[in-house]
């Protein structure tokens, strides 16, 4: 039988993640019995290996950063080239924040207006010119990293609610005449930084986003919205909610498709 990892809380349900060194962890029930969990994974011994070998073959595809002038970084699935600039003076800097202001985000229900852009001293995406320019006074890897993190999180608290003020009204609408209770409203919108959860929604109506998925395609963040809004009206899996899942993006089951073999892909070595 296949060793694992194992760790216990209130849970319901057990599930088997398989981590980028081949790892097993088992997440179960506290009052599970040891014996059934073994069960369990020796019933899925040929899921796990399976698995195995499709992390094998993503980690061959993964990208290693250097976040070095010159790397490549993806943008809502489109691919930028760094660049590092030294900071400039006040003047200068002062100049050039107007002249190199450049659009971040587009909304496709408003092309051309401009949601927010950076000041040069911290980075600017230049979209015509496929170039993600950052701004410190040195090139220290771990710096540039983490001014990127800044950036991409910024970026992220702009765009993740403007997509689900753009998805709400369609799943409330469907959500009235399926779901017993209706829908229940937006209570708060947070990015996160997580390894494993793309995002989450709370009895509460509290909506939880990954950061990291601007840096897949636009409709692979919006199957992510959408999925989550369609927990405020059922806050489980059954064959209901994937059905209002479904009546909003047709094309969901790709987007999940896309998400199983590519979401390693948007982690950063470490």
């Amino acid at each position: 039988m296949n060793k694992y990892q194992l760790t216990r809380s209130s849970r319901k349900s057990l599930s088997i993640c398989i981590e980028r060194d081949g790892t097993v962890r088992v997440k179960a029930p506290t009052w599970l019995p040891k014996s059934q969990i073994d069960q369990f994974v020796q019933k899925k011994s040929a899921w796990i290996e399976q698995k195995r070998t499709e992390v094998r073959a993503l980690e061959q595809r993964r990208i290693s950063h250097t976040f070095q002038e010159g790397d490549r970084f993806a943008f809502l699935g489109q691919e930028y080239r760094l660049q590092i600039r030294q900071p400039l003076s006040q003047k200068e800097d002062s100049r050039m924040e107007i002249a190199l202001e450049s659009v971040i985000w587009e909304s496709p229900a408003q092309e051309g207006s401009a949601l927010g852009s950076f000041a040069p001293e911290r980075a600017i995406l230049r979209k015509n010119e496929k170039i993600l320019s950052v701004t410190l006074p040195s090139a220290n890897a771990s710096e540039v990293k983490a001014q990127l993190e800044q950036w991409y999180l910024l970026q992220a608290k702009k765009i993740f609610p403007e997509r689900v003020a753009v998805f709400y009204p369609m799943v409330a609408k469907l959500a009235s005449a399926a779901a017993p209770n209706g829908i229940g409203a937006v209570n708060r919108i947070t990015i996160r930084s997580q390894k494993t959860r793309w995002g989450s929604c709370s009895s509460k109506g509290n909506l939880n986003f990954n950061w990291r998925l601007l840096m897949a395609p636009l409709d692979i963040l919006d199957y992510v919205v959408v999925h989550e809004l369609c927990h405020l009206a059922y806050l489980n899996h059954s064959p209901q909610f994937w059905q209002l899942v479904g009546d909003i993006l047709p094309d969901y089951s790709q987007c999940r498709r896309w998400l199983r073999e590519n979401g390693m892909l948007l982690q950063w070595e470490e």
